[in-house]
């Protein structure tokens, strides 16, 4: 065999092995799953409209429903998300959690895990996109706080924010603390359509902090 037709043989299985690699990289799920926060934005304006429009080879599937709790994700995540063959799931739930602080961390952290592990069984990457802080010394936790049910919700989501980031650790998960930290305080009206939901502008925010952590998730698939 010539040279020349060595070079084409090698040539042409690199092309073949490349075009498939990029194959792989278009066309990939990925499905968001949560609460009013992934709902509320308006027309065109939810985080995962602006995810498909900074991702236009991918299909973005928004599933949020308003009022969910963990529990709530956990027990539609098969119907809404597994059945879909995502290959990247985004996570946003535990607000609703926070807001009714009726259940024990323990609980909170079946649910999560439960979704979590359900994914890593069929190699589905998972974006745990989180509306609290996991670090926070005793002083700055107190600060502001007048009553002892401030200091405890304050307490409560501390501890959402840290079980979250120890399933993140345990199952190689994309964590992100705080999605919200780039228009925060709510108080920035031209970001928040009231004071727990962001608008289009705040939702744009938000998406490009997830894209962050969803091109480290492609790079994986």
């Amino acid at each position: 065999m010539s040279l020349k037709r060595i070079f084409y043989f090698f040539f042409s299985i690199y092309s073949s092995l490349n075009i498939s690699f990029s194959r792989n990289k278009k066309g990939m799920t990925i499905v968001c799953i949560g609460d009013s926060q992934t709902t509320q934005g308006g027309t065109n304006g939810k985080y995962s409209n602006h995810l498909q429009q900074l991702l236009p080879n991918q299909h973005v599937i928004n599933k949020g429903v308003s009022g969910n709790t963990l529990e709530d994700g956990r027990k539609r995540f098969q119907k809404d998300v597994l059945s879909l063959n995502p290959d990247i799931v985004v996570i946003q739930l535990g607000a609703n959690d926070y807001w009714k602080m009726e259940r024990p961390i323990g609980e909170l952290y079946h649910d999560l895990e439960n979704m979590v592990e359900r994914c890593a069984k069929k190699n589905i990457k998972v974006i745990i996109a989180s509306c609290f802080e996991k670090d926070k010394d005793e002083e700055t936790l107190h600060n502001g706080k007048e009553t002892a049910i401030e200091l405890e919700r304050a307490r409560y989501a501390l501890d959402i924010g840290r079980m979250e980031d120890e399933i993140a650790r345990q199952y190689n998960c994309f964590y992100i603390p705080n999605v919200q930290i780039d228009i925060n305080p709510n108080t920035k009206s031209e970001f928040w359509i009231d004071d727990n939901h962001p608008n289009n502008l705040g939702n744009e925010f938000v998406a490009k902090r997830i894209l962050i952590e969803i091109k480290k998730a492609l790079k994986q698939l």
